[in-house]
């Protein structure tokens, strides 16, 4: 039973790249319901937001960025938050024109080059971002999740570990960190890095993610119930019905182990 259901899962689960971070918790019934906004923040929400992310501290080389420059990268982000990407890339590279030392616009340029399977490139700027501003805590995390996409764990688990230095409190941090756990094989470590973000985060795809965790565990009947508490928040969309999927392999396995006992 476990080797069709983890090689299932497998798929599913390296599929929470650009798609699973357009993923915003609404509950449609039951109790739990997520009251704080941040708490269904995901990374793609986190590059166009107007707001100013948790961080300790906001370096130097940000506040010298040229008004202009930074104008263009504002335009850039309205694009990014319609997904209209090809727009957003253009201003990001007149912004980089002008000043190529830009990190949120590296950043972003990056993200936007991960939806598009350009990984090579998508490195380049990320680190640019990195070596840039070393206190940039989106950037880690945008190459966190490039690094599990990539199934490169131990580097997706360092970057990850940055991250949170720089932006606490962040579930999209511990997420690619538990990601990142999952990929290697540590499913307690998994496990344990879901749960302690869930109990602020209800209703995200630490749900799923911890699902997968617990199936490598061969505890299927509590994977059973992080999908569908999921489920209660997500119940359509193409990370819905993978979840859907899931679910039902598990349940329809449980049963012909019931079956034959």
């Amino acid at each position: 039973m476990s080797k069709t259901i983890n090689s299932f899962a497998g798929i599913v689960l390296f599929s929470l790249g650009c798609v699973a971070q357009q993923s915003r918790p609404t509950p449609t019934s039951g109790p739990g319901a997520v009251q704080s906004s941040e708490s269904g923040r995901p990374l793609t929400d986190m590059l166009d937001s107007s707001q100013e992310l948790p961080e300790r501290s906001i370096s130097t080389v940000r506040l010298r960025v040229p008004r202009k420059t930074r104008e263009l990268y504002e335009k850039a982000r309205k694009a990014f938050g319609k997904r209209r990407y090809a727009e957003a890339q253009q201003m990001l590279d007149r912004a980089l024109q002008g000043y190529s030392d830009f990190p949120e616009a590296l950043t972003m340029s990056g993200y936007i080059q991960i939806c598009l399977s350009e990984s090579e490139l998508a490195e380049q700027n990320l680190l640019a971002a990195v070596r840039v501003d070393p206190t940039y805590g989106l950037a880690h995390i945008v190459l966190a999740d490039l690094y599990n996409t990539e199934r490169r764990f131990d580097d997706a688990l360092a970057a990850a570990r940055q991250a949170a230095e720089l932006i606490p409190n962040s579930w999209v941090v511990q997420f690619e960190m538990a990601r990142a756990f999952l990929g290697n094989g540590q499913y307690d470590s998994a496990v344990s890095t879901s749960e302690a973000a869930l109990r602020a985060n209800g209703g995200t795809l630490l749900h799923v993610l911890k699902a997968h965790a617990l199936i490598g565990l061969d505890r299927y009947p509590e994977a059973v119930t992080e999908l569908r508490t999921y489920l209660q928040y997500q119940p359509l969309g193409e990370l819905s019905q993978d979840a859907h999927d899931l679910l039902d392999q598990i349940q329809g396995a449980i049963a012909m182990k019931c079956g034959h006992q």
